[in-house]
């Protein structure tokens, strides 16, 4: 289904109508109205689905700087300078 609509979103004028839309009901209508007429069976409650799915996809990903930060590889590239930070070894780490 996500390719399909990523499809249907290549044409301009569709994709200008679902920016302009006054909400996410109206788009996601537009959107299945598009997919019928493409011949694809989308419901507008799948295609709210996919879209929520998406967002939270969206939203639960990590920043580049986050995913470093919890692999550890932030103390390897950091230059130290943070005043704020206590950057001795308290874990008897060697030093």
């Amino acid at each position: 289904m996500l390719h399909q609509i990523q499809e249907l979103l290549q044409n301009a004028k569709l994709q200008q109508q679902v920016l302009t839309a006054a909400n996410q009901a109206e788009a996601i209508k537009l959107l299945a109205i598009a997919c019928a007429e493409k011949g694809y069976n989308f419901t507008t409650e799948g295609i709210s689905q996919l879209l929520a799915e998406l967002t939270f996809v969206k939203s639960n990903e990590l920043t580049e700087e986050e995913l470093l930060s919890v692999s550890g590889a932030m103390m390897a590239t950091t230059n130290h300078t943070n005043p704020n930070i206590d950057w001795h070894c308290t874990a008897g780490c060697g030093g």
